[in-house]
């Protein structure tokens, strides 16, 4: 009977889950990136957002700690996750930034002999 009572409950969380999935912010800025080809441009435009919002969270974080209402707390623990979300986001595209650039240099100009030695000429 309890099963039945916390099943629509679950139905909600779950629903809210998967609309936060498609349609939050970060979450959409993260498939956008992703969907275009790695740019250093890009990466430091994360960092800088990055930045902003900790900063974002520290004076909310300091506004707490000085008397400001207890619900803003949790605007504290969302800011943290999307400026922690953006930065690994920035590193992702500078690894596939530098993956990018040796596959493009591989493909360019340099081969493996057939003699099965490891040396690489390049050129």
């Amino acid at each position: 009977m309890l099963v039945l009572l916390a099943l629509p409950i679950i139905v909600a969380v779950a629903a809210m889950h998967r609309y936060l999935h498609f349609y939050a912010p970060t979450n959409l800025l993260a498939r956008r990136v992703r969907a275009h080809e790695p740019r250093l441009s890009t990466a430091a435009v994360l960092i800088v957002l990055a930045g902003l919002l900790l900063v974002a969270m520290h004076v909310l974080a300091e506004a707490v700690a000085h008397g400001a209402r207890g619900w803003l707390n949790l605007i504290v623990l969302v800011l943290a996750w999307d400026a922690i979300k953006l930065a690994a986001l920035a590193c992702a595209v500078l690894a596939r930034r530098v993956l990018l650039i040796a596959s493009r240099a591989f493909r360019r100009g340099c081969e493996r002999p057939y003699d099965g030695s490891a040396v690489v000429r390049c050129g």
